[in-house]
């Protein structure tokens, strides 16, 4: 009898070539890796948008935690008119509503289409821009917890990767729930 090893990069906990390192829980659906980065610094700001500021600002506060656990510094989190816009070097959390919005990510390689949903976002960094949208602030919160894995040090505050990331849940929940019965929810999120 005979052994047969198999190798391969996801036994080998590698990443694949087209994701250079980047190691994310869950592994989004799409990334698109660029040169260069987004600093945050200590006059970065986070902005969240006007009318979804009570429900988006758990995940501004969330994201500016992991700033602060991993830099020190203090983000502060402002509010935003839609048609409103961010200084430069500001962080902008915010719904796929706004026209624009959409239309930037679109000119930058990310659609938000239908596959994206009520849990999906979209993520886009480069050297001037950090964005995180989605259609809800569950969707929000998600792309958050993926910023706040590519976040690293560097200088005196972190940098994200240039990126661009579209992702959704691989399944939405589609039994009744069950909690009525007396028995668990499934999680609304399982990838």
């Amino acid at each position: 009898m005979g052994w047969v090893l198999v190798c391969s990069p996801l036994l080998l906990g590698l990443d694949s070539p087209r994701e250079k390192g980047l190691k994310l829980e869950p592994q989004p659906k799409e990334v698109q890796l660029r040169d260069g980065g987004f600093q945050v610094g200590p006059r970065t700001k986070i902005f969240v948008q006007l009318g979804h500021q009570a429900e988006d600002r758990i995940a501004a506060e969330t994201l500016a935690e992991e700033v602060q656990y991993q830099s020190g510094l203090k983000l502060n989190i402002f509010g935003m008119k839609a048609e409103g816009k961010a200084e430069g070097g500001a962080i902008v959390l915010a719904r796929l509503e706004d026209d624009r919005v959409r239309h930037f990510l679109a000119h930058n390689g990310l659609k938000a289409d239908s596959a994206v949903g009520p849990e999906g976002y979209l993520l886009f960094s480069d050297k001037d821009h950090l964005i995180v949208a989605a259609n809800t602030g569950q969707g929000l919160f998600y792309g958050v917890q993926t910023l706040r894995q590519l976040l690293r040090p560097a200088g005196n505050g972190v940098m994200c990767p240039a990126v661009g990331i579209r992702d959704w849940p691989s399944l939405q929940k589609s039994v009744p729930a069950l909690s009525r019965l007396g028995k668990p929810e499934f999680p609304s999120r399982l990838q």
